[in-house]
């Protein structure tokens, strides 16, 4: 048995639903070869009654994002007993294809809202659709936190986009922003300089803390010495702290979170940047779902780097979500009311 926080290495993934079918399994189609990582980890044995396939259309790499796409279709069909539903979407437009899936749910929506079966591999999602996802998911449809299983990948020194596009705060974690506290800004750190860098500049913030994945997966501490290169403009910069916080858990990240904004709330405005990984953006959707006046904010890259066609698919991992919070979603309701008042 392994520890809580420790993530689970999956060979094959079994149902959560003893008696029949789960209800659904939701993935992404992406130009990365890990997209289709999760769903060939099924079980013999796996049944769902519905699978949803998002695809996210990039005028660079739309051959590896249908080819990615015809192969998630081949096998989810053979798993799948009801249907298997794809929307597609533009990058920067969550906000469009959370709406599909709206107009789709009461067809494929979960039989028992207070025991579903849903699983979802965050592997080809970006994290500003992940967290739009999981806040449809949790907070509106009140369905608890769902199976996340999560690929990752080989790592390459290399920086993974180019440029910034556009700044924005996420729909739907807007916070609440006070104009006689002072801001503090919590990067979560990864390969992408240019996008945390932007945020900081566009913030101004009087006090930075930087968030680095250590210890690094597999003990890679090349990763880490690389992370912090990669970052240096950055973490030179006055009033910036750095603290560590691990890769692949998210309730360490969410307790993180948690340990700065006591440190702060009565004297800072807290604003999130997500740039680390996929699981702990999951951390920071954790930390927001409790704490609705911290604002979360996202920079669309300009362009990514041929180096995501270059890294290879590693282990799929389940991550250590816990279940209190997943059956508990109601008292978390309430206590989002009560902050924000």
């Amino acid at each position: 048995m392994k520890a809580y926080g420790e993530p689970v290495v999956v060979d094959k993934l079994p149902r959560l639903n003893e008696y029949g079918a789960d209800d659904l399994f939701i993935c992404c189609s992406s130009f990365e070869d890990r997209s289709v990582s999760g769903a060939l980890c099924f079980a013999s044995g796996f049944r769902v009654r519905y699978s949803i396939v998002f695809v996210i259309e990039d005028p660079f790499y739309g051959k590896e994002v249908d080819a990615n796409l015809s192969k998630l279709q081949a096998h989810l069909t053979r798993h799948t007993a009801e249907g298997v539903y794809i929307i597609r979407c533009q990058r920067d437009n969550p906000a469009e294809a959370i709406n599909q899936l709206k107009n789709i749910w009461t067809r494929c929506k979960p039989k028992d809202a207070d025991e579903p079966f849903i699983t979802i591999d965050i592997s080809g999602f970006t994290k500003i659709y992940l967290l739009q996802l999981l806040y449809f998911i949790v907070a509106e449809q009140n369905m608890g936190i769902p199976r996340i299983i999560h690929t990752t990948q080989s790592y390459t020194t290399t920086k993974l986009t180019r440029g910034v596009e556009q700044i924005t705060t996420v729909s739907n974690f807007f916070g609440t922003i006070s104009m006689e506290k002072q801001t503090l800004l919590v990067l979560l750190l990864g390969f992408e300089p240019d996008r945390s860098l932007s945020v900081w500049k566009h913030f101004n913030p009087a006090r930075t803390i930087a968030l680095i994945s250590n210890p690094p997966r597999d003990g890679q501490m090349d990763y880490l010495e690389y992370a912090r290169k990669n970052n240096a403009l950055l973490l030179q910069q006055e009033g910036v702290e750095v603290r560590d916080v691990p890769p692949d858990d998210p309730y360490g990240v969410r307790n993180a979170l948690e340990s700065i904004y006591h440190e702060v709330r009565d004297t800072f405005n807290v604003v999130i940047g997500p740039f680390g990984t996929k699981p702990q953006t999951v951390g920071v959707f954790l930390f927001c779902l409790e704490h609705p006046k911290v604002q979360v904010v996202y920079s669309y890259p300009t362009s990514y780097t041929s180096s995501y066609l270059q890294r290879q698919p590693g282990v799929t991992l389940q991550l250590p979500m816990s279940p209190a919070v997943g059956v508990d979603i109601r008292r978390l309701a309430a206590r989002r009311a009560v902050e924000e008042e």
